[in-house]
């Protein structure tokens, strides 16, 4: 499972990533999770492995256009604001394990 955030600064992401992966560790779940900046997303989308991109509260404004360009089998969500302002790594993380079983 590959897991793809994206947003416009990179400080809070990266400090949610990082508890994402904390997260998926201590329950022994498999997954590659990254940060990336807005520039990144596209070029990411193209190589076509990834399951999920979420995109920070910031990128809401292309969320459509985004979401359009990604290949058919990656899903493309927002991240809820309290969550992402809170760097809940916990909620993100199972938020994620739920797009990707969907």
């Amino acid at each position: 499972m590959k897991i793809v955030v994206a947003c416009t600064g990179g400080m809070s992401t990266d400090i949610l990533v990082d508890r994402m992966k904390k997260e998926a560790e201590s329950r022994n779940i498999a997954c590659d999770i990254q940060a990336i900046h807005r520039n990144k997303i596209e070029e990411v989308l193209s190589s076509n492995n990834i399951d999920l991109l979420l995109l920070s509260p910031q990128l809401m404004g292309e969320f459509e256009r985004i979401k359009a360009f990604a290949p058919g089998e990656t899903k493309v969500e927002m991240l809820d604001m309290v969550k992402f302002g809170a760097c809940d790594g916990h909620a993100t993380l199972n938020f994620a394990i739920d797009l990707i079983n969907e």
